[in-house]
């Protein structure tokens, strides 16, 4: 029998019993070798993933959550026997996936000169050269239902497995169950993390007491830009600001759901007098509906009354909403009818404009003009008076309808006006009709004005519905009674 090459019986008991990766039980560590830097709480939630099964982090806008997730996905594939590993990801959008955090793992990846190569597109990918999958980022759309995505996961065999749940408070509770179906050894992790921003969520039911999970809350007022804590100046330049925070404290108001939620970290209390409930305003910013090819749209004009109100324009497409157009200050009423003019593809177009104050100004000299616009009358008598208190009530309950079903598509990015829907309150009068919180109870609570609601909620009116609010002729003869609350409740 010939002897083995040299060596041979070294590498035999080093496959079999390979030396421990120095980094596999401090993800800190190699955050801070490879990559330069982590801060307090960013170490906290690495060292949770690493020691618990089940972490959650509720965290405020700008502390590094995606950052730190994308390493935690490098550590991952990097400390584990290639081939043995596995990164799951999920977010509720395509973008918030790709945009955000497989940007960043693909930053480590070059960074770190990681194994095999990031591939992006439809559903990122980490592969190893020879085209094995290791990772993958996969938004709820890209499954049927909870059994198709339990199948999708049960086919995934790795030793390690490691899922990242982003934007959480946005994610099913079927695919969180579906979830679990996949981390059933010891060595599986799920860190889910990002703005608690909807308390009815699966999210806030893992971040609650007694839960299991691991939960870490991240306030602004405990980023380094605050607590002084040592970072290098380049990275203080990327977290939350004191600016952010006091421009967030003007625009929002401290104790508003959006400050507790994007500047405190805390999941907001659920009011039952809120208008439109925050989970209804993240679904309508997550959502694209399709536009009609043939639907030219209609706009809602709301006319700043006082100096420090708006003037907007709502383009309304399908059940797309997107605000045009919007100026501070209470300008010349011919300057505002001249900006919605400009902006009708044609003339036919409904134009729906608030008659109270200045605008009804804009109406008639719009009126003047040929176009097809309807005046809205807040105080007037609804459809369905035994129902609503005015034709404001009634037009904003149609609208939180609308919200309430996933019908309507808002602009995500579009931060006062989300603020100012989720701040509008509504009750039941001692008549018993419902009665929607007016402008100026809201400017006594020490909010703005919400011109970009209003607007938004002039742009939903069906016109179909309510055909005798167009082409009135004058300001003054939209009285808005000929139609009965039944094709109101019909419509509905």
């Amino acid at each position: 029998m010939s002897a083995l090459p040299a060596g041979t019986t070294d590498r035999v008991l080093q496959r079999l019993y390979p030396e421990p990766n120095p980094y596999s039980e401090d993800p800190t560590a190699w955050a801070e070798d490879k990559l330069g830097w982590v801060w307090s709480k960013q170490a906290d939630i690495a060292d949770s993933v690493c020691d618990n099964r089940h972490t959650a982090v509720q965290a405020c806008h700008g502390p590094g959550k995606s950052w730190i997730a994308g390493a935690l996905c490098g550590w991952w594939i990097d400390t584990h026997p290639l081939g043995e590993a596995f990164v799951v990801s999920t977010a509720p959008t395509q973008p918030q996936i790709e945009a955000i955090l497989w940007r960043e793992i693909g930053r480590m990846h070059r960074r770190c000169n990681l194994p095999g190569y990031i591939t992006v597109g439809n559903q990122p990918m980490w592969k190893l050269t020879g085209g094995e999958i290791v990772g993958f980022g996969r938004k709820p759309a890209d499954y049927i239902d909870i059994e198709q995505a339990k199948a999708a996961f049960q086919g995934i065999h790795a030793r390690y497995i490691l899922v990242i749940i982003d934007e959480a408070a946005g994610i099913p509770k079927w695919l969180w169950d579906a979830i679990e179906s996949l981390i059933t050894t010891e060595n599986a992790r799920i860190l889910a993390i990002g703005n608690p921003d909807d308390p009815s969520s699966q999210f806030a039911k893992v971040c609650a007491p007694g839960s299991g999970w691991n939960v870490i809350q991240i306030d602004a007022f405990d980023t380094p830009n605050f607590t002084g804590e040592k970072i290098p100046d380049y990275l203080s330049e990327l977290l939350t600001s004191e600016t952010w925070v006091e421009e967030r404290r003007k625009r929002w108001g401290e104790g508003s759901p959006l400050w507790e939620s994007r500047v405190r970290g805390r999941f907001p209390q659920r009011a039952t007098d809120v208008l439109i409930q925050q989970a209804w305003i993240t679904q309508a910013q997550q959502l694209t509906l399709p536009i009609p090819p043939s639907d030219p749209g209609q706009f809602g004009v709301d006319v700043a009354r006082s100096g420090l109100d708006s003037s907007v324009i709502t383009h309304r497409q399908g059940a797309r909403y997107r605000v045009i157009y919007s100026e501070v200050g209470v300008g010349d009423t011919m300057r505002v009818a001249g900006e919605v003019k400009l902006r009708l593809p044609h003339e036919d177009i409904p134009v729906f404009i608030d008659l109270i104050g200045i605008g009804a100004g804009v109406f008639d000299r719009l009126s003047e003009l040929g176009l097809n616009v309807g005046g809205f009358n807040s105080s007037h008598k609804p459809y369905d008076p035994k129902r609503f208190l005015n034709r404001r009530a009634e037009q904003y309950w149609h609208l939180r309808e609308l919200f309430r079903t996933g019908h309507i598509d808002i602009d995500p990015d579009d931060e006062e006006l989300a603020t100012q829907l989720q701040s509008m309150k509504w009750k039941v009068n001692s008549a018993g009709k419902i009665q929607v919180e007016s402008k100026e109870e809201m400017k006594k609570r020490g909010l703005p004005s919400p011109d970009r609601a209003d607007s938004l909620m002039m742009a939903s009116v069906d016109d179909a519905m309510w055909p005798d609010i167009l082409n009135v002729g004058s300001s003054s003869t939209s009285t808005g009674d000929s139609l009965t609350g039944d094709l109101l409740g019909k419509a509905w």
